[in-house]
Order: C-alpha cells, then sequence, then structure tokens
C-alpha cells in the first residue's frame, strides 16, 4: 500500500510539473508572438532601419538575397535621411499567425502575412507574402531576432488580424542542458538530409526527415501545411538537391534548433539559393523538420 501511495504521488508531481513547464511555455510563446508584434508596430511607425536595428540580435542575419548581419549593415551604411517633399517610402507591416518555442524557452519561430503598401501618389499594387524568424532569447532576457527569410505571394494567406495559433508540442527527449555536441548533432542531421537528396530522389530524405506538423514555404506557392498536402508535396520532389550548411544552433533544452545555408536544385534549370529550417526532436530523440523555407537567387545574384 505504501509503494502504491508513493506512486500516486510521484506521478502527481511529474504530471503538476509538466503541466506548470506547458503553461509556462505557452506563455512564453506568446511573449515571443508580441515581441514579433512590437517588431511591425516600430516598422509601420518609423520605419523599416529603425524596426530591423532595433529587434535584430548582433549576429542577426536577413536575406537581400545574400545573408546580412543587418546591425552591422546599417553601422556602415546608415540609411538616408528622407528628403523634404519626397513621397512617403512603402510600408511594411506584418502579423504572427503560427510559432514554436523550445522547451527551455530561449529559442523560438514565428511566421505569418506580410503586406508592403506603396502611401505614395503613384498607389502601386501592395505585395504579399509570408515572413519567417527565428528568435533568440539575449543575456537579457530580451528577444532578439537571428535569422529573417521570407517568401513572396501573388495573394495574402490571411489578414493582419488572423489569431495567432500555436504548434503541437510533442513529448520529447534531449531536455538535459545543451552540451558542445548538440549544434553538432544537428548540424549532422541537416548534412545527412542533404547526402540523401544528392544521391537519390529528394523526396525519400524529405519523407525521412519531415514532420507531419511541417509548413512548407516557397515563393509565389501556398504554404504546404497538413500531413496529406505534406506527403504530396513530398512525393514530387524527384530532383536532385544538394546543400552546404552555414549555421546551426539548438536551445538550451536540446529539443529544438534553426540551421540555414546554401543549397542547389538540380531540375531542367538548376536553381541555387539559401534555405533556412527548423528541427525538433521527436520521441526517439531523432531531428525532424518542422519548417523549411528558401530564397532562390535571382539569375544576376548567382
Amino acid at each position: 500500500m505504501k509503494r502504491l501511495f508513493h506512486a500516486l504521488v510521484i506521478a502527481g508531481i511529474l504530471g503538476l510539473t509538466a503541466f506548470t513547464q506547458e503553461k509556462e511555455i505557452k506563455s512564453e510563446l506568446l511573449n515571443l508572438a508580441n515581441a514579433e508584434r512590437a517588431f511591425a508596430k516600430m516598422s509601420v511607425d518609423k520605419g523599416v532601419p529603425v524596426a530591423f536595428y532595433e529587434s535584430f540580435a548582433e549576429d542577426g542575419v536577413n536575406f537581400q538575397p545574400h545573408p546580412v548581419n543587418i546591425r552591422e549593415a546599417y553601422r556602415k551604411n546608415p540609411p538616408p535621411a528622407p528628403k523634404p517633399g519626397a513621397p512617403p517610402l512603402p510600408v511594411l507591416n506584418w502579423a504572427p499567425i503560427y510559432g514554436d518555442i523550445a522547451l527551455s524557452g530561449d529559442l523560438g519561430f514565428t511566421t505569418g502575412p506580410f503586406l508592403v503598401e506603396d502611401r505614395s501618389p503613384a498607389k502601386r499594387p501592395s505585395r504579399h507574402g509570408m515572413y519567417s524568424s527565428v528568435w533568440k532569447k539575449q543575456a537579457d532576457g530580451v528577444w532578439k531576432v537571428v535569422l529573417d527569410m521570407g517568401i513572396q505571394l501573388n495573394a495574402a494567406v490571411a489578414p493582419l488580424d488572423a489569431p495567432f495559433q500555436a504548434a503541437p508540442q510533442w513529448k520529447v527527449i534531449g531536455r538535459n542542458k545543451v552540451s558542445g555536441s548538440q549544434a553538432a548533432t544537428l548540424l549532422r542531421a541537416d548534412l545527412e538530409f542533404f547526402r540523401s537528396a544528392k544521391g537519390g530522389p529528394a523526396s525519400q530524405a524529405w519523407q525521412k526527415y519531415l514532420s507531419d506538423d511541417a509548413r512548407i514555404h516557397r515563393n509565389f506557392m501556398m504554404p504546404v501545411i497538413g500531413k496529406s498536402d505534406l506527403q504530396m508535396w513530398s512525393a514530387k520532389q524527384t530532383m536532385a538537391i544538394s546543400g552546404d550548411p552555414i549555421k546551426a544552433d539548438v536551445a538550451q533544452s536540446g529539443d529544438w534548433g534553426y540551421t540555414y545555408g546554401k543549397y542547389e536544385l538540380k531540375a531542367e534549370k538548376v536553381e541555387k539559393g539559401y534555405y533556412a529550417r527548423v528541427w525538433k526532436r521527436d520521441a526517439n530523440g531523432d531531428w525532424r523538420i518542422v519548417f523549411d523555407v528558401t530564397g532562390p537567387l535571382p539569375e544576376e545574384n548567382k
């Protein structure tokens, strides 16, 4: 009886701990979404340069189309002050509608629609797309962007006031404090994906590494979301893909990380560019892709 009592007490403590942790993670993810909203509001109120400089980490990169360290670039080449009487610059606004966060609450990402409006007398058509940002909590506890890449679309995926949705939370392993080898394991997974995609149909690599909860972002293609759509998309990826990772980073909890680098897609016409992807460990401790976005290079930049 005593053993049963102790077992019930331990189970209750573990259940309460898991419940408390889940509440904390959800709360921190909402904090991250609010940081994204504040970033967007600053863009509208003060302009893109100010908003990006203030919201990016010291090592944060944006793709233009090659990766650029935003704060370093603005320090070296400050944007010129607007000239009196000049037409207003286009306004960039966006909003998070989906996001995820590591169990340790120090790495996360959000994605959602962006809108570029021309408020000059020319009134050029608005431009639509989906942004994606990876955020890292700094030593002072403030969230800052470490990676930002978007896709262009012909129409809006969702309105800017669409409700925010949290990514499904998995039962994962790898919750111990990250060691120096954790980022190396993620980098190996990224490289193994490319080895598989280069050596045979890329569909095999996608089917092996892609999570059922993943999101695929590609230019001028609505995001691929949902198990059945992901399976259909994966099956069509018959061309070979090679890649060269530039960076991998893993959360302190060891369950969540991101990579980015160069890729080359060998179809009828070779496509080169940069990719960024978010990874999570599954219940077996294996890395799975939960988000993948590419930024193809224009012909003149290849």
